[in-house]
């Protein structure tokens, strides 16, 4: 996790630099850009974006909300399912507010049975924010611990009605 983080600001930081700084300058010349190597940029950035290439399997998870809408969503297998909705997302307010570091519960979800035993276990850390989140069931999971695998195409996950961030308690 921390790796990828790490090729995705790199990532980040040098196209912004090249399109910003580079661009911006009196002198910057297109013909004579820097080559990537000045720049630390290789190709395996291109695979850390969240955009991905053919290799990459989506699966669609279905989230309902406590007063039983649906929303449809696709999700990078490997990924989380906190990055499927998103952070200041409005259709669903609240949600993801420590941006996936296990500490808040604002991604608390209710998965199904079948799958929440597929899953990898659940850590000591998101059992201590999950005693705390409101609603909760067995099946009680956080987004941001969940990884996405393809079993999970077509699964429903449900959403408590109250999202409650339990740094504020």
């Amino acid at each position: 996790m921390a790796l990828s983080l790490f090729k995705t600001f790199r990532a980040f930081s040098s196209r912004w630099f090249e399109q910003f700084i580079l661009k911006t300058s009196f002198y910057y010349n297109p013909s004579n850009s820097f080559p990537s190597s000045v720049l630390n940029v290789s190709s395996e950035i291109n695979q850390t974006r969240f955009y991905a290439d053919e290799k990459t399997k989506w699966v669609s998870i279905i989230f309902e909300k406590a007063d039983g809408t649906q929303m449809k969503r696709r999700g990078k297998v490997g990924g989380t399912l906190q990055e499927v909705i998103g952070q200041n997302n409005p259709d669903f307010p609240g949600f993801g507010a420590c941006d996936g570091t296990v500490s808040c519960s604002t991604c608390h979800m209710i998965l199904q049975e079948d799958i929440h035993g597929t899953i990898k276990m659940i850590t000591d850390e998101e059992q201590d924010v999950l005693d705390y989140a409101p609603e909760r069931t067995p099946t009680s999971r956080l987004g941001c611990a969940v990884s996405i695998i393809p079993e999970m195409d077509g699964m429903i996950v449900k959403l408590p009605g109250i999202v409650k961030d339990i740094r504020e308690s």
